[in-house]
């Protein structure tokens, strides 16, 4: 079984400029410093229709629920990769995979960036799903990531507005 995830948010800022932050290398390394863990930028390449950008996010043993540290058995280590291309119609799309390679787990998303009416800021949505391959506990991890993935996207929702609130 699989757990859907949603995140919606908006920004007063127009989604060419919010995208123009969230794919810069020097605010992603930024980002992943101030949310804390041990976290790197370790790809990043932009092209003519898009960027791709992989980075990788550690989370201490001591911060995983017990249900799941059965399972990790320690600190963790997660691969996040985003793919984000300009639409024709001013907005931007994009695909998210994260994983841990410790356990059978994905999770998979599309996310899109699009201006709201009457130069009223935009909008971000993330739609995804959160699945653990593991017999009787799959269903329970899936809704604690799912959880922690809202929380995370809230958290670097925040950070983003302070960032543009300084350097927008």
């Amino acid at each position: 079984m699989t757990r859907h995830i949603e995140f919606r948010s908006t920004y007063e800022w127009p989604a060419a400029l919010v995208f123009a932050v969230l794919i810069d290398p020097g605010y992603l390394r930024e980002r992943l410093r101030v949310l804390g863990g041990d976290n790197e930028l370790l790809e990043h390449e932009a092209t003519e229709n898009g960027v791709w950008f992989r980075i990788r996010q550690g989370v201490r043993a001591e911060v995983i629920p017990s249900v799941a540290r059965t399972v990790v058995g320690g600190d963790l280590a997660i691969d996040r990769a985003e793919e984000w291309s300009r639409e024709a119609d001013g907005g931007f799309a994009g695909e998210v995979t994260a994983g841990a390679l410790v356990m059978p787990r994905s999770i998979t998303a599309v996310q899109r960036l699009r201006d709201l009416p009457a130069g009223a800021g935009c909008e971000f949505v993330v739609e995804g799903d959160v699945k653990v391959a593991i017999p009787l506990l799959g269903g329970k991890l899936e809704d604690l990531f799912a959880r922690e993935v809202r929380g995370l996207l809230e958290a670097e929702h925040e950070f983003t507005v302070e960032w543009l609130s300084e350097h927008g």
